[in-house]
């Protein structure tokens, strides 16, 4: 399991998400991090909580598995 999946699951935790929610700075943060031993950055982290938000349909576009309605010449 990676750090990211690791921390994506530590979310699950309710008194693990409001510490590091609660936490003014990206130090705090980065010192939550460290106190449940996860090896990733706060960049990291927020990355993760942001991508977090996007559906698997939405995955699949950015990804190019969506080929939509397509016209020529766009209108």
């Amino acid at each position: 399991m990676s750090a990211i999946e690791l921390f994506l699951e530590k979310m699950t935790d309710p008194e693990f998400q409001a510490a590091f929610m609660g936490a003014g700075t990206p130090e705090a943060k980065a010192a939550v991090l460290a106190q449940a031993g996860l090896t990733l950055s706060v960049a990291e982290a927020e990355g993760a909580l942001a991508g977090q938000e996007l559906s698997d349909e939405d995955l699949d576009q950015v990804a190019g598995g969506g080929a939509g309605i397509i016209r020529y010449p766009p209108q």
